[in-house]
Formats: C-alpha cells, structure tokens, sequence
C-alpha cells in the first residue's frame, strides 16, 4: 500500500463507524425497467430537483463506490524529479587483491549474501608467502632482541655492563620490535586474519634454532570488508590474478541512491532538509521515502539540470539498482489543507462537485448522497486540495464519484430515488 502522507481529520473520529460501514459496499442505480421509469419527477409529485441520490440498502453492494473520511495534509507544493536508482557507494566494496596470484578456490557466486570477514576466493600468491616469512622472521627477531635487553636491564640494575651498552641493546630492540609490526600490518593489509596471525606468533620457537616455517600457510584469503551481495563476479577458478583488479563486487542492497535531475527553476526549493518519496511504474501502489544527501553545485551545461541524490531504504530488497524512478520533492507549509482523492472531484454541470454521505435522517430507509460544491486546488501526489465546500467532518465518496455523476446526469440532474 502506498504511504500517504495524508491524515483524516480528527473531527471525523465520531464517524468512521458510518465511514467503515459502507466502505466495503458498493452503490447501484438499477436500470431495470418498472412502471413508473418513464415517469418525470413533476409527474410523480417529486419535490423541486436537487442533486442527491436516494439508493436502497440492498443496491449497496453492486456498485463500485467506497467512502471515507476527508484527509488533511500539510504538503503545500510538489516537483517531480526523474532519475535511476544506483548502488550506495558507501556500502559497497570492489573486492581486488594487493598481490597477483592464481585463483586456487571460489567460494561464493553471484547473489550470494556475505557477512563481514567472510572469506570469498583463496589464491596462491609467492608474495604473500613471502610476507609470512618475513613476519615470522622479523617477530624472531623482535623475540631475540626483548630476551637481550631484559638481562641488560637486570645487568645495568647490578653496574655489571656500561650505560651506552644498555642503551645499544634497547636500540636494537625497538627497531626489530618497528620491523616486526610492520610486517604484521603487511599481513593485515593482505587479509590474514587476527586468528591466524596469533597461530603464526606460537610457530616461532626461537629457543630451537634454525627456524620452523611449516606454519607459512600458501593460500591467500581474499575477503569482503562489508556485508551484503555479490553483485559482480570476475574470479575464475585456476586464472592469473593481477593486483589491483576487482575480483568481486559487494554491496548492501537494503539502502540505495536515487540520483535525480531538477530543473533550474526547482533550484530555489532544493534543501537537505526537504521531504522526498520515491515513486516506480514497477510498484505504482507504494512510495519509498528517501532523505535528500547530495545537491551538485553546478548546472550541467546542456541538460540544464542539477544533480540531486537521495539515500533510499530498500529492506525488503525489492528495488533494484538502474530502475527508472521519480523522486517526489515536497514542501511542506506549517497550515493543514483539506485532501481528497483526485477521482472523488467530479465535474457536474460545469460545477466541481464531491459526493458527501448524509446523516441518517429518522424514519429514512434510503442512503442519501449528495453532490456537494467546491472549489478544488492543486493536486498532489497525496490527493487533490480543496480550497472551500467541505469542513473536514464529512464522510465522502472515495472511489466510483464518477458513477454517481452519471446517475445524476441520466435525466439531465435532478432527484434521483434508485431502486
């Protein structure tokens, strides 16, 4: 269901019963011929012609016409914005590895849901065998250099060794000590896991010289930093990767960008702070609220128009990146107007007329309707606006007015009993 912006009245509280009532009936004017069809209303006695419909109860439900309470809304002006839907650039991520390789393992596919960290593609790469190495290397050296400088400590501590030889060792320490978390990050930055970084730290025994390097694991992990779908997928399994070349493409879908174009003269009421909705021929009954985060400095030189992004929701992922949208700019007055739906406004006779549902007069075994004057506004997205003829209490024909006009025309207006 479409959001509506529009909200009824609070003074139709008291008759949404008549309103829920007759909201899933329909109204009819039977055609079938009686005897008295042929007769005019002086012929009959009928009082002076009016525009009110007089309709059995049990005609109710073969006619197409609902009613409701009349809306009101604070929406004074409306422009509409073409434009396309595209992926949020901030929150999606082109995955491409910082070393070459060969593909050694495929893990997802395209439209495949990942969460943060998830591994996607292993590659066997010489460099990030390499990389381990030095890690373990340098973290060797680090561990050598610490053992080193503790029992300088302990010797400065006695004055069994000179201040300058304590300084020396300390030195020494702090630049293996440098070169080992720069190796750490080089892992970091190649995807190696905290988990695993740890596993290698346990491998290294510098206790038992020469150095174990059977930890130095060979395929490189190539992970997604964010959660969402694959959208893009280049990967192939057994293929050289070059460094630097996107192998997949992960984006959050549950949020979009609506990149629209307004013209010049829209430019006055362009604002962060505006209200929008997102509107697609694809889903025509539904408005997809959106909150205005970009307006571009510039005119672009032929269109003449100036690039507006909009951040949309999609929680349920049913729009897609590339549809053809409308973005709906509001402006939104601090006064309430009076909204009914642009069908419920008919044109009877050269008048502008809405259908109002009458109170139930006593004794009365009729449902009467009339055609009640007014003087209609703009219409927008939410409604049309009706500047005078109604007060906001009645309960008024929502769907199918334009029947009833046509009942009422039938004999050129008047009076009208349906049986």
């Amino acid at each position: 269901m479409r959001t509506n912006p529009v909200k009824p009245n609070e003074h139709t509280k008291g008759r949404f019963h008549l309103a829920l009532l007759f909201g899933a009936y329909t109204l009819v004017a039977c055609g079938g011929g009686g005897p008295d069809d042929g007769a005019t209303d002086a012929e009959a006695g009928a009082p002076e012609p009016t525009d009110e419909l007089h309709l059995e109860s049990q005609q109710i439900q073969d006619w197409g016409v609902t009613v409701g309470a009349v809306g009101q809304t604070t929406i004074s002006a409306e422009f509409t914005l073409p434009g396309a839907l595209s992926l949020n650039e901030n929150r999606t991520a082109f995955i491409t590895p910082l070393v070459e390789g060969q593909i050694s393992g495929i893990r997802v596919d395209l439209g495949s849901r990942v969460g943060p960290g998830q591994v996607l593609a292993t590659m066997n790469s010489p460099e990030f065998t390499r990389a381990q190495t030095d890690f373990i290397q340098a973290y060797a050296q680090a561990e050598l250099s610490r053992k080193d400088f503790e029992r300088a400590q302990t010797l400065r501590d006695s004055r069994a060794i000179e201040e300058r030889e304590f300084l020396r060792r300390q030195a020494v320490y702090e630049q293996h000590l440098a070169a080992r978390r720069a190796a750490e990050v080089v892992l970091h930055s190649l995807g190696l896991g905290e988990d695993r970084m740890r596993e290698l730290e346990k491998a290294v025994d510098v206790s038992v010289p020469p150095l174990d390097h059977a930890a130095v694991d060979s395929p490189l992990p190539i992970r997604t930093p964010i959660g969402g779908v694959v959208i893009e997928r280049h990967a192939v399994l057994g293929e050289h990767a070059q460094a630097g070349h996107p192998l997949f493409t992960v984006s959050d879908l549950s949020s979009l960008w609506a990149r629209l174009d307004a013209y010049e003269d829209q430019m006055a009421f362009l604002d962060r702070d505006a209200e929008i909705v997102i509107r697609t021929p694809i889903f025509p009954d539904r408005d997809f609220p959106g909150r205005v985060t970009f307006i571009a400095d510039q005119v672009d030189e032929q269109l003449r128009t100036v690039r507006v992004r909009a951040e949309v929701p999609n929680p349920d992922g049913v729009l897609r990146p590339n549809m053809y949208v409308q973005g709906i700019l509001r402006i939104l007055s601090d006064s309430e107007r009076m909204a009914v739906p642009p069908d419920a406004v008919q044109l009877l006779e050269g008048r502008h007329v809405v259908f109002v549902l009458m109170p139930e007069a006593p004794g009365e075994s009729h449902i009467v309707i009339r055609a009640v004057d007014v003087e209609p506004g703009v219409t927008l997205s939410v409604g049309r606006i009706i500047e005078s003829g109604l007060n906001g209490t009645e309960t008024i024909v929502t769907v199918g007015a334009f029947n009833l006009k046509a009942e009422l025309t039938k004999g050129a207006g008047g009076h009208g009993h349906v049986h």
